[in-house]
């Protein structure tokens, strides 16, 4: 057995075990651990949510004090509680997508997450170029929605273009880190983004 099948094998049975609907639920949870970027009470945008296992644990953080809104192309299986809601839609629809947060009171939230990925095509150039073109429009999202402080994550393929949009990142918030949660399949190119404290 291979070491990145290890850690498919530990990461996927640990969630079914805990009732998590996928593996990245921990890369939330160690990111959360690391940095404290959600905190009680926040509201919070999460994009490319489906299956919903970012917004499993940004509910556990967040309370009943707080709000969370999971976005995504494909339907996101639904939560019983009253302050979780879910959207179908297409992020590159920007005046539609604010129309709809607006509507629902997510128009000064305290952080968005992004976990969106390209379908990938299995050359390595094209889809880091696509992972970065997703999280450049999740940033540009996060900087029309976040509080002044507000906080955001975003996953990333690294690559060429990553330094680009670390430097773009930089410039809106007073303290960005670059982590690789250990739930990421030791192959995997993924990274994350952090942003803290959005300069408004």
């Amino acid at each position: 057995m291979n070491k990145s099948f290890q850690v498919h094998d530990k990461f996927f049975h640990r969630a079914k075990k805990e009732g998590y609907r996928a593996r990245s639920a921990y890369k939330l949870k160690e990111i959360q651990s690391k940095f404290n970027v959600i905190e009680k009470g926040d509201f919070v945008v999460d994009l490319g949510a489906a299956p919903g296992s970012f917004m499993q644990v940004i509910i556990e953080l967040i309370g009943s004090e707080g709000a969370v809104i999971g976005i995504d192309l494909q339907e996101i299986e639904t939560f019983d509680q009253a302050n979780v809601y879910s959207l179908k839609r297409d992020i590159y629809d920007k005046d539609l997508l604010m129309q709809d947060l607006k509507s629902v009171g997510f128009t000064n939230i305290d952080v968005l997450t992004s976990d969106l990925a390209p379908k990938t095509s299995g050359i390595k150039d094209i889809d880091q170029a696509r992972s970065v073109e997703l999280t450049d429009q999740a940033f540009y999202l996060a900087t029309r929605l976040l509080k002044t402080g507000g906080n955001f994550i975003g996953k990333v393929f690294e690559g060429e273009d990553f330094p680009w949009l670390l430097r773009r990142v930089k410039k809106r918030f007073k303290k960005v880190k670059v982590f690789k949660p250990s739930a990421c399949r030791s192959r995997s190119c993924e990274t994350y983004i952090v942003g803290l404290s959005f300069n408004s």
